[in-house]
Order: structure tokens, then C-alpha cells, then sequence
């Protein structure tokens, strides 16, 4: 739990925000009364949320669901904290830039962190492309971004849970911003989190440079305006504070590397997409009468088909063997299987067997199918994680392929994350340009 100081609360109330607040709480109700208020419907996430690939196969309907996604959240705690959040820093943030600016800030920062979640499909999981996302955390990420390079030293209590006891203690904002901001970019790397930390990443950057790039001209207004700020008064007089306005050099250096090892995933993912020209398909998928959509992608010879949140589908794709969606041998022709074997599920070893009718196109890429597969399902304790095989089932299914060409898409997403990522350094070697006049008044013995 984190709890801004005081110091900046001042002005009119962020009547802003607080309708940001309203119109969340009031979409929560809407998608989660079915389920008492405790967690949104399914059929809200995947109709509201935004799901990457709809910015390549339908952009209209892409671009809106991006602005939906903002607004819906997955359960209580997810729109919870989000909001806890944004009117803690958004309080700050907007009675500083005034209410436009704040609002541009908050939007970019939204729009760019799921940019920024899209691209990291190449870096990450291509599964990402297929996978729903909603909440307002990218938008709110950018309020934070811009706490930081408007208020980087003021005081803050961060509390913890030690043992049984409740623990608070004082922090300057800035220590906690980039703790919290590295530990997005260290689970985005290596975890395998349903968190889209990369859109927190996205939208956090486009906070410190959005708010850079209005606050150094409205600082500069305001220093016009109030005269020579206390530290620059004290300063003419000999009085020379220990601390500064804006971010210090450490600081800035742990918020450059970490900024930069960004920049690093980005470019691995243009230049593998570059290098290894993946191939990407949308497989329609019919099984028992249940469907969805998943991605398939040829990249470096092998075959990765992302899994479906449609259960039927899911123990489907789940059992089925590379060579099934992709079989060079096979090109051009309709081959007929019958197959038994044996296939890992979550660690468990589950008996297959097949019997279908698969017609490969152009390079022995699947284009229809038709059959049915008997199996066994794998029932998973969901504390343990441990699974246990369950009882036989009998699936019945359709497939069918068409070609998309995404990677470019996400190939030029990547390059714009890699741009703004790299404008956000300069936004942060330059910080203290857009920092708060009077800030420094914390640094005084007596304040």
C-alpha cells in the first residue's frame, strides 16, 4: 500500500478524475451484476476487452475496443486498486496540468500502452495477439509516469505487512515509481504473468514524456508568473540546498538502464521478426459445437498455435501434434490420419487417439480439417497445480486456415515502441525542466 504526502493536494477538487472514477465504477456495474458485483462476465471481457489482433483484421473495431478496454475491469480488486490509484496521483496530476492537459495525458498513455502490449507479442507469447485485455492500468500508469516528473521528491508512506504487524515507513516518490516501474519490466521479462505488464511499461513511458513535453512550458509560465522559485532565492543569498527540484543523477541512471533494457526487447523482437519472417494464420475451430479463433505462427521452422479460453477448443489444440497444423510432406495434398499417441497436458501424460481428414495447402500448411480425436481430460488443483487425468472424452471437430499478415503490423509497433521508449530517455535526462515549481520546498529543515 503506498500513500502520497500532502504536499500538492491543493486547488479545487479533480472533479476530472473523479468522473473517471464514476464512469469505471459505473461500467463495472453494468458487466459484473450477472456475478454479484465480484467479477465481470465473460462475455463482457471478451466483447469490451481488447484483443490485440483486431487492430490488423478489423482496425475500427480495434481502435474502439482499445478505448472500451480502458474502461472495464476483470473483478473487484482489479478496478479496486485501479481506482485507488488514479485518484491518489491523478488528485496531483490534474490540478498541475489543468484538466485538458491531464486528460491528453491519460488517453495517450491508455492508447500507447496497448500498443506497447500488442508489440511485446513478438518479444513474448504471440498468444498475446488472441488474448483479451481490459482494464484502465496503461492509462493510469501514465498518471503515475507523470507524478514522477512533476513531483519526483515528495514524500510518500509506503506500507507493508511485517510478520502480522503493519509496517509504514517514508519514501521520496520517486524511489517508489521506479521500484514499482522495474518490477513491471522484470515480471514482463521473466514470468509467465496474465498480467500485461508491458502496457503498464507503455503507458508509464508516455506519462513522463507526454507530461515532459506540456509541463516544461507551463513550468516555465508559472516561474514567470511567481517570480524565482525558493531555491533559487535561497541560492542568491549563499544558501545552497542539499537536494534538488527534479529527479537526481541516480535516479535518472536506473531509470535510463531500465528504459533501455526495454529498448532491448523491442529491437529483439523487430529483428526476429525481421530475421525469421513468422508467417501468421487464423485457424476457425469448431469443436462439439463450440468455437473461437486462434493464431498460428510459422517462425524458424517450427509451429506455435496459441491456446483458446474456450474449453472444448482449448483440450483440443491442447492435444494436437505440430505435424497435424504443419507437415511439409503433405503439401498440396489431403492426408487421412489415424493415429494413437501419447501427449504432455500440465505435466500429465494423456493417451490420443485421432482419426481426420486434413487437406495442406502451399507448404504443407493446414488449410481444412475434419474429425474426431478420443482423449482424456487433466483435472488441475488449482492450489497445488498439480493435474490428475480425468475421464474419456470424445471430441468432434472443423478447422479451417486463413493467411494474415500481422507481423509486419506488430514489426512496426515495435519500432514505435522502441521510438518512444528512446524520447523518453531524453524526457528523463531533462526532467527537472517540467518539475513543479516549489517542490523543493520539502528539502527544507523546517518544512
Amino acid at each position: 500500500m503506498v500513500i502520497p504526502g500532502g504536499s500538492y493536494r491543493r486547488g479545487p477538487p479533480p472533479y476530472l478524475t473523479i468522473g473517471l472514477i464514476a464512469a469505471n465504477t459505473a461500467v463495472y456495474v453494468y458487466t459484473s451484476y450477472q456475478n454479484y458485483f465480484l467479477e465481470s462476465s465473460a462475455g463482457s471481457i471478451y466483447s469490451l476487452g481488447f484483443t490485440p489482433y483486431l487492430l490488423f483484421s478489423s482496425p475500427v473495431q480495434g481502435v474502439a475496443r482499445v478505448f472500451t478496454a480502458m474502461f472495464t475491469h476483470a473483478d473487484i480488486l482489479h478496478i479496486f486498486f485501479n481506482m485507488y490509484f488514479l485518484y491518489l496521483f491523478g488528485y496531483s496530476v490534474e490540478n498541475y496540468l489543468g484538466r485538458l492537459r491531464y486528460l491528453l495525458v491519460y488517453f495517450a498513455s491508455g492508447v500507447v500502452a496497448s500498443l506497447f502490449h500488442t508489440a511485446f507479442s513478438s518479444v513474448s507469447d504471440w498468444g498475446l495477439l488472441m488474448t483479451p485485455a481490459v482494464g484502465a492500468s496503461g492509462a493510469i500508469s501514465g498518471v503515475l509516469g507523470a507524478y514522477l516528473i512533476l513531483f519526483p521528491n515528495t514524500k510518500m508512506s509506503m506500507c507493508t505487512i511485517l510478520v502480522i504487524l503493519p509496517v509504514c515507513f517514508p519514501v521520496a516518490s520517486y524511489v517508489f515509481m521506479i521500484l514499482w516501474f522495474a518490477l513491471q519490466v522484470v515480471y514482463g521479462y521473466f514470468t509467465a504473468t496474465t498480467i500485461a505488464t508491458f502496457a503498464h511499461v507503455g503507458g508509464f513511458l508516455t506519462g513522463i514524456l507526454g507530461t515532459w513535453l506540456i509541463a516544461r512550458r507551463l513550468t516555465k509560465q508559472y516561474q514567470q508568473t511567481t517570480g524565482m522559485s525558493l531555491a533559487d532565492i535561497l541560492g542568491s543569498l549563499g544558501i545552497i540546498l542539499r537536494g534538488r527540484r527534479g529527479l537526481g543523477r541516480a535516479a535518472k541512471g536506473v531509470l535510463v538502464a531500465l528504459i533501455l533494457a526495454v529498448v532491448a526487447g523491442y529491437l529483439y523482437g523487430a529483428l526476429g521478426s525481421v530475421l525469421a519472417r513468422p508467417q501468421t494464420y487464423v485457424l476457425s475451430v469448431s469443436a462439439d459445437g463450440f468455437g473461437d479463433q486462434v493464431l498460428m505462427v510459422l517462425q524458424g521452422g517450427g509451429v506455435y498455435v496459441t491456446t483458446s479460453q474456450v474449453d472444448e477448443v482449448r483440450v483440443l489444440i491442447n492435444r494436437l501434434q505440430d505435424t497435424f497444423f504443419y507437415d511439409p510432406s503433405s503439401a498440396n495434398n489431403t492426408r487421412v490420419v489415424q493415429e494413437s499417441y501419447i501427449t504432455q497436458v500440465s505435466g500429465v501424460s494423456v493417451p490420443v487417439e485421432l482419426r481426420a481428414e486434413v487437406t495442406y495447402g502451399y507448404g504443407g500448411v493446414l488449410e481444412n480439417a475434419t474429425g474426431v480425436m478420443l482423449s482424456r481430460v487433466v483435472n488441475v488443483n488449482p492450489y497445488t497445480g498439480v493435474g490428475r487425468l480425468g475421464p474419456s472424452i470424445q471430441v468432434s471437430f472443423n478447422i479451417s486456415a486463413a493467411e494474415v499478415d500481422w507481423a509486419v503490423g506488430v514489426l512496426a509497433l515495435d519500432v514505435l515502441a522502441v521510438v518512444v521508449s528512446s524520447a523518453t530517455v531524453v524526457a528523463v535526462l531533462r526532467s527537472e525542466e517540467a518539475s513543479a515549481i516549489g517542490e523543493e520546498l520539502d528539502l527544507l529543515p523546517f518544512a
